[in-house]
């Protein structure tokens, strides 16, 4: 099970990965067997863009094409997605969160009791860091907050495909390494962000 904390938004499911492969060899992925399967979504230019292929091995490795995905993402947190720019291409880190009333700076909370995201008591997660849903009395006004978290990416140092792979492995390795690098840079970059919106230092953003 992932150590969740405020500095972990998401991480990567190797072990898993492994356990769940088809033939057990040591090479053998269930993510590669999904990058193989969404080829068609690289489009040939894509192979050496060191954004775009991250862009596409992370769409691919997250939900709902991968379930669970290779990228588990702390489940408090909606969604973690990387995407281009339409303007210039450039990446983009969008991370996606429900955001309780409590978490508000309190100048800004609503002014009357309604009901709120509830938190997850039956999931199998680090009590800190539980996934929210709607509150199960729909008979009551709910406000349900959610906020999008975009940061530019261009500045990140990514990995570079190498664009052709003559065997499956190749591909998997460069998807690995890609995605990997995301990893660390999202977990360090935007960590601090989350936690003034939704963690112990909620309300201070």
């Amino acid at each position: 099970m992932t150590a969740w904390s405020s500095t972990a938004l998401v991480a990567v499911a190797d072990d898993y990965d492994r356990e769940m492969g088809d033939t057990g060899a040591p090479l053998d992925s269930r993510f590669g067997r999904y990058l193989t399967q969404h080829m068609d979504g690289l489009w040939d230019e894509d192979r050496t863009d060191p954004a775009a292929f991250l862009a596409w091995a992370w769409n691919v490795a997250t939900g709902p094409v991968m379930s669970p995905g290779y990228v588990r993402i702390r489940p408090d947190l909606r969604s973690v997605r990387l995407t281009q720019s339409q303007h210039d291409r450039s990446l983009l880190l969008l991370i996606e969160t429900p955001v309780q009333h409590a978490q508000l700076a309190p100048g800004v909370r609503p002014p009357y009791v309604m009901r709120d995201w509830e938190p997850d008591r039956y999931a199998s997660f680090d009590g800190n860091h539980l996934p929210l849903h709607d509150p199960e009395d729909d008979s009551k006004p709910a406000l349900l907050l959610s906020a999008t978290l975009r940061l530019p990416a261009g500045g990140w140092t990514l990995h570079q495909p190498s664009g052709k792979w003559p065997v499956e492995e190749l591909l998997i390795d460069d998807a690995k390494q890609a995605i990997a690098v995301a990893v660390r840079h999202i977990n360090r970059e935007a960590s601090p962000r989350i936690a003034k919106l939704i963690g112990d230092e909620g309300g201070q953003w």
